[in-house]
């Protein structure tokens, strides 16, 4: 056994039978190592010298059956956890196939920066054990490449270039022509990551690549796909929608996996405080630990704490998010490697496949609220021989409480599916446009765009956007270049967060967050700094802030309304109705409060002056007669209070259904709508146009109040609290809350709904 390991089997030991912790422990179980499962494959001679020169004697199976759907032309989607070898499953074929036609091109696509340089390093040490002659090119080609840098590669046509969606969609297809030649003989597209290509991202990057097999077609090559994921419900559902192509889903992973501690830890005091304690009680025992939060501010806060707690960990931890400048992200990357760190808290942002090294401990401060996530941390720990330690700290959250009283369903339950809406109005419109400007549209591309390319080709030119030629046969951009204007993270224009004294760029935040995190006022957290924001700047998309030093964090106060536009389906039985459809969302922040930062009590309310968010969506809406809130009223319960529970709560549950989280949803719960004339409840979608999330929940709805009424009833709260009823988001601070009131109206529901649906 190693030395890491016999570290890390006593520390857990020490965590499970130490009697300060005996109550936090609420579920331990350990995963033993999974050994390797080969398949044999006839390789070229130089690239299985090179292999052998690696180390690699043997292929794992599911890369053996990758190469061998490839070499059939199939394109294929591999599906396999963290550290299975997915980079040889893309690297082998490309190799093997540059050296049997040297013409032969590829690109990867990443969806971070930091993905691509560890890309091309692995191309480059694979590459220097096969004698390829001219040399092997594998050239990134990013926003962070210099500009004389990128003439240099357009010239050159490199066999390998890597990128990522955003640069594919500003830099590289509006100016097709200059890469003729690498299109020309174009064989491979390798995009890597697929889990991440969800919501808003993952709508605009199907169009982008659609524009791409355009411009494939244009210069005459047909690419294979090579598509790679972590675990997902439908891989090739969603390899099918980011690309309009067939796949060969590839899942049964034969990469060996280390042993694994999990624990699962219900705090008794504040889940952030014990995180904190266990990441200092890691670090002093040289285990090197990842801790991912949930949110960029306790990111921050986390990293503050861990140094008031104990100085002498400065220059040890690391916060990391994005919003941080690209430099900086590389350098805590590049320290963690090389173990000048001995810990990160992390956002999101370093869930992805960066090499950091060997890792020992991944420290969860919440649920990351889907399985695949949760496990995608995991695996970002514990590589090679290293066994790895997990630990979930449970927020007050909904579903950080469900997993905590039933952990058994944390380890039964499948993954959840990816969604993505390739008909979102907003998101198809500002692609045509695009591929419009890159090549005129014909009829016949409705192969790629459906049959609402024709209605949406007809309103951009009624807004003066398009225009036919003169025979009425090419749809042509008004525009040279209208990439520039289109975001592919984000439906809205991005603002940019700059010192008020230095003038510095400090980060940047988009729409909606904008409204919500950055309203004047508000305490912007960054690198562990306090920074105020003293104005907000709409027509330069600028926010003022200045550093400051202050006791308190900020939570904006908001109302909402909603307006329906279209009805798309429905379905009812007796007096409850479901419907989905079109709406108008208007939400108005109107003010904030402050909170302390250690005990987070309220300390006073701020009004506010901005202009109101207004945007269509798709919702998911059900009415109920009036006569239940007659019921509820003779039960001397609040009526509105549980349709704003129920609301909450079956928000805060439908992550268990489909890979998103609370902060993509909305909600409206009403005893009045003045267009459904009853009580009513609205989810919606909290982007433009919509993602696909609404339909999701209209399709298992009967699932989602099953759910919803199971996570409400465990509950051990009395009248409601942040593990069942209450949400972190809500506008109006969690007022009125009926617990009692929801288990009623979601009993009702059940009964007369789920009825129906089972008979």
């Amino acid at each position: 056994m190693s030395y890491n390991n016999v570290m890390l089997d006593d520390f857990v030991n020490y965590l499970r039978h130490s009697p300060q912790y005996r109550e936090q422990i609420v579920h331990y179980r350990f995963l033993p190592a999974q050994e390797p499962r080969y398949r044999d494959i006839s390789l070229s001679s130089p690239v299985a010298r090179a292999l052998t020169g690696m180390g690699i004697q043997r292929l794992y199976s599911h890369q053996a059956e990758s190469i061998e759907a490839l070499r059939r032309g199939e394109n294929i989607a591999v599906v396999t956890p963290t550290a299975s070898g997915k980079t040889l499953v893309y690297n082998i074929p490309i190799l093997e196939a540059i050296l049997a036609r040297p013409e032969t091109r590829a690109l990867y696509i990443f969806p971070l920066k930091a993905l691509a340089r560890d890309q091309q390093e692995g191309i480059k040490n694979l590459a220097d054990l096969i004698e390829i002659d001219p040399p092997l090119e594998a050239e990134i080609y990013d926003g962070d490449t210099p500009s004389h840098h990128r003439i240099r590669i357009r010239r050159k046509n490199p066999r390998i270039l890597i990128t990522n969606p955003d640069m594919l969609h500003l830099g590289i297809l509006p100016y097709h022509d200059r890469w003729a030649r690498f299109f020309r003989h174009l064989r491979y597209i390798v995009i890597d990551e697929l889990h991440v290509y969800r919501g808003i991202f993952g709508s605009h990057v199907a169009h982008v690549i659609r524009r791409l097999r355009r411009i494939c077609e244009l210069y005459g090559s047909s690419p294979l796909f090579i598509i790679c994921s972590a675990t997902i419900a439908n891989p090739g559902e969603l390899s099918e929608k980011i690309t309009g192509l067939k796949f060969r889903v590839i899942d049964q992973n034969g990469a060996p996996q280390s042993a694994r501690h999990i624990i699962f830890w219900n705090p008794i005091a504040s889940p952030y405080t014990e995180t904190t304690a266990l990441l200092r009680e890691c670090v002093e025992r040289d285990l090197k630990t990842l801790v991912f939060t949930k949110a960029r501010k306790i990111t921050e806060l986390i990293h503050i704490w861990s140094l008031e707690s104990d100085p002498q960990l400065a220059g040890k931890i690391s916060p990391y998010r994005a919003g941080y400048l690209p430099e900086e992200r590389r350098e805590i990357e590049q320290q963690l490697f090389e173990e000048e760190l001995m810990g990160v808290v992390s956002t999101s942002a370093l869930e992805l496949g960066i090499d950091v090294g060997g890792l020992d401990v991944c420290i969860l401060a919440g649920y990351p609220g889907t399985i695949t996530s949760t496990w995608q941390r995991a695996g970002r720990v514990g590589r090679g021989k290293r066994d790895a330690l997990l630990i979930m700290v449970a927020l007050d959250d909904p579903l950080d409480q469900y997993f905590m009283n039933n952990p058994e369903d944390f380890f039964s339950r499948g993954f959840e599916p990816v969604i993505v809406d390739t008909n979102n109005s907003p998101i198809l419109s500002n692609h045509l446009l695009c591929a419009a400007a890159e090549n005129p549209l014909r009829g016949e591309d409705e192969k790629y765009y459906g049959d609402k390319m024709q209605p949406v080709l007809l309103q951009l030119k009624s807004r003066n956007k398009v225009f036919q030629d003169i025979h009425r046969e090419r749809w042509l951009s008004a525009f040279p270049h209208p990439q520039r204007f289109i975001n592919i993270r984000s439906i809205g224009e991005n603002y940019t967060i700059v010192d008020s004294v230095t003038g510095e760029i400090i980060g940047e935040t988009d729409l909606p967050r904008v409204y919500r995190e950055c309203h004047p006022g508000a305490i912007y957290l960054h690198k562990g700094k306090q920074h105020q924001v003293i104005s907000l700047e709409w027509e330069t998309r600028t926010v003022m802030v200045k550093e400051v030093t202050v006791n308190y964090y900020t939570e904006p106060r908001s109302w909402e309304q909603i307006e329906i536009l279209n009805v798309n389906r429905e379905k009812s039985y007796q007096d409850v109705w479901v419907r989905q459809g079109e709406v108008r969302v208007t939400e108005q922040v109107t003010g904030y409060v402050k909170r302390d930062i250690h005990s987070q009590i309220l300390l006073s309310e701020h009004p506010v002056q901005i202009p109101p968010h207004i945007f269509e969506t798709i919702a998911i809406w059900w009415e109920m007669p009036s006569e239940i809130g007659e019921k509820i009223k003779h039960q001397d319960l609040d009526f509105l209070g549980g349709l704003h529970a129920t609301e909450h709560a079956a928000i805060a549950v439908f992550p268990l259904f489909a890979m998103c989280d609370r902060w993509d949803i909305g909600g409206l719960s009403t005893p009045f709508h003045p267009q459904t004339g009853n009580p009513t409840i609205f989810i919606y979608d909290g982007y433009p146009g919509g993602v696909g999330l609404a339909e999701r929940a209209y399709e298992i709805i009967s699932e989602l109040w099953q759910a919803t009424l199971k996570m409400v009833s465990t509950c051990e709260c009395d009248s409601g609290c942040p593990s069942c009823i209450q949400s972190p988001k809500c506008g109006s601070g969690n007022r009125p809350l009926d617990k009692n009131a929801a288990w009623e109206i979601l009993h009702y529901l059940i009964e007369k709904f789920v009825g129906k649906l089972s008979a």
